[in-house]
């Protein structure tokens, strides 16, 4: 499931109790959410669905070297077959001290 390989890929790159599905309850300096925002039946053999296109998103928050960080997802987004990949605006969250980077990305799930 894409899920589970999003999941694996992004604990490979920080501490695994530091990602979470959409909501993060810890209190990190670096942590990682994502979520699914789109899923879409995009391949089709014999009126029978094979393949998915999801749309992700992942977002960064880190009290340090965000960009580091962003650039690193980039590549495993690479490595894992991903396209589409959006670094969308950075900004500062005045209240917690956190950068914050979303970062978008399609993934294709093909069934055999």
């Amino acid at each position: 499931m894409v899920d589970e390989k999003i999941k694996s890929m992004l604990d490979t790159l920080i501490d695994p109790s530091a990602v979470a599905r959409v909501y993060y309850e810890g209190e990190a300096e670096t942590y990682l959410t994502f979520q699914l925002v789109v899923g879409a039946r995009t391949i089709f053999y014999d009126d029978e669905c094979a393949g998915r296109e999801y749309v992700y998103r992942v977002d960064v928050y880190s009290k340090v070297n965000h960009l580091a960080l962003v650039k690193q997802l980039e590549t495993a987004l690479d490595e894992m077959d991903c396209y589409e990949i959006t670094i969308d605006p950075e900004s500062y969250e005045n209240a917690t001290g956190y950068y914050h980077v979303p970062v978008s990305f399609k993934i294709m799930e093909v069934t055999e």
